[in-house]
């Protein structure tokens, strides 16, 4: 019987504007539940920890860099290609003149 799909009929009605102040009451405190939490995360001091793991000795060893010299530059080759001929197009007009 609690669970009904319907309010009773004798239940009283709630003013409309009373609706409209409760609503606004509840997107105003979760506005401030929201800007609290996103101001304590702006302002919150993170003190950075020491990892252990993080410490590593690394020597650097400086080895001369020497380049073996460059090997002489190849002329590239120009191959000519092979000469190409095309006969010579055929025109055909049709109804040059004539009218029907």
């Amino acid at each position: 019987m609690l669970l009904r799909s319907a309010p009773p009929v004798e239940m009283p009605k709630m003013p409309r504007g009373q609706m409209v102040r409760v609503k606004l009451g509840c997107m105003a405190g979760l506005g401030l539940l929201y800007g609290a939490f996103v101001w304590h995360l702006a302002h919150e001091k993170i003190a950075p920890r020491p990892n252990p793991a993080a410490r590593v000795a690394i020597r650097f060893i400086k080895v001369p860099m020497v380049l073996p010299p460059a090997p002489p530059p190849v002329e590239p080759v120009l191959v000519q290609p092979a000469p190409v001929s095309f006969p010579p197009p055929k025109l055909v007009l049709r109804h040059a003149g004539h009218r029907h």
